[in-house]
């Protein structure tokens, strides 16, 4: 019985987070008037499941899928708006943040980068790594990146 609630939860959390988050080598996807990307790095040592956001604008919190272990690239595209980083599950264990997590607000039209989260369970760190994120959106979304970035995209 444990194994299908389990097992429920995550074909819940896999359909919601199809939502957001672009699938690599998905093509172009055009906004919406008020919508815009949101780029982040995830750096982990441990595979993470059901990454979960909080959008602050009408509190309410979202599951953006997994991450595997190594460095994982995530665009997700959003109403604008702010938004945090407010948890994930790795094996066994929910990490939560307080304070609402790593924030940043989402501008309609743009691709906005966020950061590169170096997770080591449960200590989670910040910092910006651009050129990583572009180097790895390249790869994954080479569409987007030229629109939106260009000139790095075209090497």
């Amino acid at each position: 019985m444990r194994n299908i609630i389990v097992l429920s939860f995550l074909v819940l959390i896999a359909s919601c987070a199809g939502k957001y988050k672009l699938k690599p080598n998905s093509g172009w996807v055009p906004l919406k008037n008020n919508e815009g990307y949101l780029g982040l790095v995830i750096d982990t040592l441990d595979p993470l499941y059901s990454i979960q956001m909080l959008n602050v604008d009408n509190d309410s919190s979202f599951y953006i899928g997994s991450a595997e272990k190594g460095i994982n690239q995530i665009t997700l595209q959003l109403p604008e708006g702010e938004y945090c980083f407010i948890g994930f599950d790795v094996y066994d264990l929910r990490v939560d943040y307080t304070d609402k997590g790593f924030c940043t607000y989402v501008e309609a039209g743009e691709l906005n980068y966020f950061a590169q989260f170096m997770i080591r369970n449960p200590v989670t760190r910040s910092y910006p790594d651009y050129r990583r994120y572009v180097s790895l959106l390249k790869n994954d979304h080479p569409e987007l990146c030229k629109r939106f970035i260009n000139d790095e995209c075209s090497i």
